[in-house]
């Protein structure tokens, strides 16, 4: 197993000038809460050479030097930020895990993010490639990242640790680079510190040399963990998270926001950041979702309604203000969530016989804007039949960038659902949960395949088995699916118990 390991060192701080980039450079101490008694848990470089550093207080620091720029970070933005990198991880392997080693629940670590990289050799050509293409995405959030990549999740973090941003260990050589580390990267606690210490033991491998059992009789549980640990070996095995599908972006605003032009002012900067997450993962925004927290300490949810997905945040912003200037909150605006509701922007089938149309990316930019410029979203759309005997009724739906066609069936226009086949079947990985189906990813031999059948099973329907000439030497027998993946697409699956394989055999359009 190959695992690669992110690591945002001094998070806190990483959070803080991900929210507000132009204090990079400034004298910026993070503190826990508000007030003067406050403690600081991370402070910058330049803070740091005037004499600040955590464990102060709020009142120590600002005595210290009359500079400094002090901030704090909630619970929300951590959680946030945290989304975000596991969304970088998320966007170049399906099985992450956030949290550091030994840790059985995960998340306990903020701003560490381990993913498994083996079986991606066909995505990119050396593990150094797909280390760039890793720090690419985080700079591309804000974040800047130490990478490791080794056998171990210890050894992977310990390589993150130690290897000036970015470090690869080759397979079975994870004892040579760690050997000569120093003990106190294991970070153990003081009173074990002073004892290896008289002991003699200075680095790594001075302390993996030492039999476990008498460590263990001598230093207790903590001391055995510590070897395995200097041993590159983890305390348990690699465990996946699940990632939801959710992207939000929060902030707390010290005054009450009134009127419109601040509250966009605010609110620009969330949406780019959370447009550049969804363009890590590769997906566009839907609608978009507030949810404000009032002086009146009221709440006042709401959704904005776009009518094609899109990244733009211009047309965003422009659907927001509309919103916003027919529908203002009721009070002053002291909290705000936004969160984008992410979807699939499919691509669109050509056609030989007729001339192209638009890209999609762009039709859904000038739908977006022609939805500000008329001012709700139920005016912008396609039309559909109303229930209704009046002869002029008419609807608007949502506009879906889809090349449905239409056939006439009994005097009426119905929709024609198409099975588009695929010849050969292409052979797929299918996970389970329980007897039902999960995941469904492409196998190793088709990583390359151009129909990219990927994604966690929304809904599911089957099996209905056929089999048949079982007069010949090779008879077939198969187990049918439709399933509904988490791309907005909807396939058919089939299992082979004979040869005890998976394969997609068309999808619907």
């Amino acid at each position: 197993m190959r695992v690669a390991c992110l690591q945002v060192p001094n998070f806190s701080l990483a959070v803080c000038l991900r929210a507000e980039p132009e204090l990079r450079g400034e004298c910026v101490v993070v503190t826990d809460g508000d007030g003067p008694r406050a403690p600081v848990v991370a402070c910058s470089a330049e803070a740091e050479s005037y004499g600040a550093r955590p464990g102060l207080s709020t009142a120590q620091a600002r005595n210290i030097y009359d500079g400094l720029c002090f901030r704090s970070v909630s619970a929300d933005a951590m959680r946030a930020a945290q989304a975000a990198l596991c969304d970088v991880a998320y966007a170049h392997s399906p099985r992450i895990e956030e949290g550091g080693p030994g840790d059985g629940e995960g998340g306990s670590d903020p701003g560490l993010v381990f993913l498994e990289i083996g079986g991606l050799e066909s995505l990119y050509d050396s593990e150094t490639v797909l280390v760039k293409s890793l720090v690419r995405s985080a700079n591309a959030v804000g974040f800047e990242v130490a990478v490791g990549v080794a056998s171990t999740k210890v050894a992977a973090r310990l390589a993150a640790f130690n290897g000036s941003g970015r470090a690869i260990i080759p397979p079975r050589e994870e004892w040579s680079f760690l050997a000569p580390l120093p003990v106190a990267m294991l970070e153990p606690s003081d009173q074990l510190r002073e004892t290896l210490v008289r002991w003699g033991i200075r680095t790594l491998g001075d302390l993996a040399a030492l039999p476990a059992s008498a460590v263990a009789s001598r230093l207790g549980p903590e001391g055995a963990l510590l070897v395995r640990r200097a041993r590159g070996e983890d305390e348990k095995p690699f465990v996946t998270r699940v990632v939801p599908l959710a992207f939000e972006e929060v902030i707390e605003v010290d005054y009450g926001i009134e009127t419109i032009e601040p509250f966009l002012f605010v609110v620009r900067p969330m949406i780019e950041r959370l447009m550049t997450r969804l363009a890590v993962r590769g997906l566009v925004c839907g609608d978009l979702r507030l949810s404000l927290g009032l002086a009146n300490r009221g709440r006042d949810e709401r959704t904005v309604v776009v009518a094609a997905p899109s990244r733009e945040v211009k047309p965003l912003l422009m659907l927001l203000r509309l919103h916003l200037e027919t529908h203002p909150p009721p009070a002053p605006v002291e909290r705000i969530v936004v969160v984008a509701v992410a979807e699939q922007l499919r691509p669109t089938q050509l056609d030989l016989l007729r001339p192209n149309g638009p890209a999609p990316e762009k039709l859904a930019v000038t739908l977006a804007k022609l939805t500000a410029l008329c001012g709700d979203a139920d005016r912008v759309g396609t039309p559909v039949v109303a229930d209704s005997h009046c002869p002029d009724a008419y609807g608007v739906g949502k506009f879906q960038l889809s090349n449905s066609k239409f056939q006439k069936e009994e005097g009426r226009a119905s929709p024609c659902v198409a099975l588009r086949a695929v010849r050969p079947p292409s052979e797929l990985e299918v996970f389970e949960d329980r007897g039902r189906l999960d995941f469904v990813r492409p196998s190793e031999t088709n990583a390359r395949s151009a129909l990219r059948c990927q994604g966690r099973v929304v809904m599911s329907a089957g099996p209905w088995r056929v089999h048949g000439e079982w007069w010949k030497e090779e008879p077939y027998r198969r187990d049918y699916y439709d399933v509904q993946l988490s791309d907005g697409g909807v396939y058919r699956l089939f299992f082979d118990p004979v040869r005890t394989k998976w394969f997609v055999d068309g999808y619907y359009d």
